[in-house]
């Protein structure tokens, strides 16, 4: 009697069990292998990426941890009284997980407390020029989780510009590679 009782308390409480922050350094993401990113910039990790795509390629079960660390920079670039508003926030890192089990990427990251996580069928490679002259970079390369292999890079960043309701296109970007003019 008192193995079911353990066994029913599990399935009762398990639920309610929440998945706990780990609160990294930017040294200690590095040292464990992360896909690290510096404001945007992708600055350890390049060879676990890769080792991650050439998996995926193959059909196998992979996964491989991102990190977003950013900083303020140059307190110039800001107004004063924002500076002085947001100087204790930073810097912050963010992490997520990326998995593959041969057939879906699922990604999830808990933020404030909160989880979050989204599966898609494909993770498309997308390289190109910027569509704006203007643009501070003169080479991109993407990798973007999305649910239609068909979608163009083109396509998503209309969606993430437009105002029409409806041109959105589902995705995360998990890869970002940048050539500086």
């Amino acid at each position: 009697m008192k193995k079911y009782l353990i066994i029913i308390l599990t399935f009762l409480l398990l639920p309610s069990c929440k998945t706990v922050a780990i609160y990294y350094t930017l040294e200690e993401v590095k040292r464990e292998n992360f896909v690290v990113y510096e404001d945007g910039t992708i600055t350890s990790g390049q060879a676990v990426w890769d080792s991650f795509v050439e998996q995926t390629k193959q059909k196998k079960r992979c996964s491989v941890r991102l990190a977003f660390y950013y900083t303020l920079g140059d307190p110039e670039r800001y107004d004063p009284d924002y500076y002085e508003e947001i100087k204790d926030d930073y810097p912050v890192l963010y992490v997520q997980d990326l998995k593959f089990d041969g057939k879906e990427y699922k990604l999830t990251w808990t933020e404030e407390d909160k989880d979050y996580s989204f599966t898609y069928k494909y993770m498309m490679k997308y390289i190109g020029e910027p569509s704006s002259s203007s643009a501070i970079f003169s080479e991109y390369t993407y990798y973007v989780l999305v649910n239609d292999d068909t979608v163009t890079w083109e396509q998503i960043e209309h969606g993430m510009f437009s105002s029409r309701f409806g041109d959105w296109i589902d995705h995360k970007t998990v890869y970002r590679e940048l050539i500086y003019k």
